[in-house]
């Protein structure tokens, strides 16, 4: 029976493929985080809405919500016993 030819392979190349095949592999993992938003983006489906309006609507519509707020507030009321005590201490000052 003929016996198979053992092919050697050399240090150097093992040696070389340990060290860079993780090193690409690192690589193309910082690249994905890196980049991850913007291929994020290529598969997610377009938002309709609020980004379709533009800026000064948005702005708009903030400052319109601000106000409403404002006046759904109730407005304070200082007791009448804290009234005194707030208008004699003010005596008392002057």
């Amino acid at each position: 029976m003929a016996r198979k030819k053992k092919v050697k392979t050399s240090w150097l190349k093992i040696l070389l493929l340990f060290l860079f095949v993780p090193a690409a592999v690192w690589f193309g993992a910082f690249l994905l985080w890196f980049y991850w938003y913007d291929i994020n983006n290529i598969w997610s489906k377009p938002e309709t809405g609020k980004r379709a309006q533009p800026s000064a609507a948005r702005q708009r519509e903030q400052q319109d919500g601000r106000e409403g707020v404002a006046a759904k507030r109730a407005p304070e009321r200082i007791l009448d016993e804290d009234r005194k005590k707030l208008d004699e201490i003010l005596r008392r000052r002057n």
